[in-house]
């Protein structure tokens, strides 16, 4: 009996990892990412384990891509969803954390459908929320950075994110950050 608990047990401790294929073993990038999540995942609410996840979390729009994104569709690509919506309830409690992460990406970032597109859906929504904390980080980037981050920002199709892109607009507005919103504006008004 107590070998049969034991299989079950092994079994039932393996599931998690049949969500990503097991013959595909994860780099050390992806295999941080996901082990900070199966601990956040315990506990959504507990800040220590948002803070482990967002430092576990890619900084750069190459680990970015190589994690959830790889040209072979294997790592954590199809299973991006959870992962990006655990970046954004963490920005609730931490935004300045998630907007320098997201802002670090995002500012070499190309959009497309996808992976790319929900990250910029993460990066408008902590954005609108926090405006005084987007212009803070958008401000430290250089000219071309900032250009490319805008222009990223502003490829937003006809769907909800046409919301929270004027929600920030109007925040960006009230904040008095006039030059950031004008440019956004001037984005959105060139094609995108």
């Amino acid at each position: 009996m107590r070998y049969l608990l034991f299989i079950w047990l092994m079994v039932w401790g393996c599931l998690p990892a049949l969500a990503q294929d097991v013959h595909n073993p994860l780099i050390p990038d992806a295999e941080r990412v996901w082990k900070s999540y199966q601990i956040l995942e315990k506990n959504r609410l507990a800040i220590i384990q948002q803070f482990d996840y967002l430092n576990s979390f890619p900084k750069t729009k190459d680990v970015f891509v190589a994690v959830f994104d790889p040209d072979d569709r294997k790592q954590l690509h199809y299973i991006y969803e959870p992962y990006l919506t655990a970046l954004e309830e963490a920005g609730k409690v931490l935004p300045d954390s998630v907007l320098k992460i997201g802002i670090g990406i995002c500012k070499d970032m190309k959009w497309s459908s996808g992976v790319s597109d929900r990250l910029q859906h993460v990066v408008l929504v902590v954005a609108a929320d926090h405006p005084e904390i987007f212009v803070e980080q958008a401000y430290k980037l250089k000219k071309k950075e900032l250009e490319a981050l805008i222009q990223y920002l502003a490829d937003v199709e006809n769907n909800p994110l046409c919301a929270i892109y004027q929600k920030l607009l109007k925040n960006l507005h009230e904040v008095g950050a006039y030059n950031i919103e004008g440019k956004l504006l001037r984005a959105k008004g060139s094609g995108h």
